[in-house]
């Protein structure tokens, strides 16, 4: 674990040094968030839960992000209303809550504040929308029609 730690803040301390912030900025809050205990899981293994059990899809993008391409079925709660909105999602607090966004960060924070809230299994859905179209998994287009 002391050699994860001087590996990230060594990383950090030269991305920060020679201008790569910007570049690295998704790799380190990834790490962030994986040191403080937000696990992931793949789209393919969200998918699969999504049809096999109680588990509920949670979106945390803004509404005009939605309305481009979301997936069917899906709660949307931005992730600037998920603190005051939780209740919302008292139900699944013992459930898989599959957290979903863009990329996998936004997804990420929110894990950490419905953890704080009380739920016990939210999980990060590694890569967001953008690996659940790459994967062509089914999704609801702006135009209303379902891509795969």
């Amino acid at each position: 674990m002391k050699v994860l730690v001087l590996f990230v803040i060594g990383g950090l301390i030269a991305s920060l040094a020679f201008g790569f912030w910007k570049l690295t900025r998704y790799f380190w809050l990834k790490i962030f968030y994986r040191l403080r205990g937000v696990q992931d899981v793949d789209v393919l293994t969200a998918q699969r839960w999504r049809g096999r059990s109680a588990a509920i899809l949670l979106d945390v993008r803004e509404p005009d992000e939605y309305v481009e391409a979301h997936v069917d079925g899906v709660t949307l709660i931005p992730l600037g209303q998920l603190a005051s909105r939780t209740n919302e999602l008292a139900a699944y607090k013992r459930s898989p809550l599959l957290v979903i966004c863009r990329g996998g960060v936004r997804s990420a924070k929110a894990c950490l504040i419905l953890e704080k809230q009380g739920f016990e299994h939210p999980l990060n859905v590694a890569g967001g929308m953008n690996a659940w179209k790459r994967q062509k998994l089914p999704f609801v287009a702006m135009t209303g029609a379902q891509t795969a």
